[in-house]
């Protein structure tokens, strides 16, 4: 299995600060220790296994949870109620205490889903969601089709 450039060098962002954390997919134990460290308590993954494997031992020191939403690679776009089920997940897993997001490489789903936290938690606009995020996780670049889902988010 070839190795993805973004994860040689894992770093990660703080969306809000010991709430939730952004970044790729942790794959060996580095990447597990360097989360520890930080104080993430949990982990809510957005990609299936079969595009990044998590590490063998990593519901050992973390509450994992992981929904698997459609990336740029799918046939099919993410739904409104795939979104809501990730906030929910979300919403319990931030309850346990600092939370880390991911999808592979943290640039379209796991933006989506921080967005989409900001504009339901925390009363942001959809501008300023996107403004925010951008700012403190300059990698994003969330897919047209999740960004019109934000929109409708926007509206309830």
């Amino acid at each position: 299995m070839k190795k993805n450039n973004f994860n040689i060098y894992f770093s990660f962002d703080w969306v809000l600060h010991n709430e939730l954390a952004i970044g790729p997919a942790p794959i060996n134990e580095d990447h597990i220790d360097k989360l520890k460290k930080k104080g993430i308590i949990a982990i809510l993954s957005l990609c299936s296994e079969r595009e990044s494997r998590p590490p063998e031992n990593i519901e050992n020191h973390f509450q994992c949870r992981r929904i698997v939403l459609p990336d740029h690679k799918y046939e099919r776009k993410t739904t409104l109620e795939e979104v809501n089920n990730a906030l929910s997940i979300l919403e319990e897993l931030i309850d346990l205490g600092p939370v880390f997001i991911h999808c592979v490489a943290a640039i379209e789903r796991s933006p989506m889903i921080c967005m989409a936290w900001l504009i339901k938690k925390h009363k942001l606009s959809f501008q300023q969601s996107i403004d925010y995020l951008m700012e403190v996780h300059p990698g994003s670049n969330p897919l047209s089709s999740q960004l019109k889902i934000l929109r409708i988010l926007n509206k309830k």
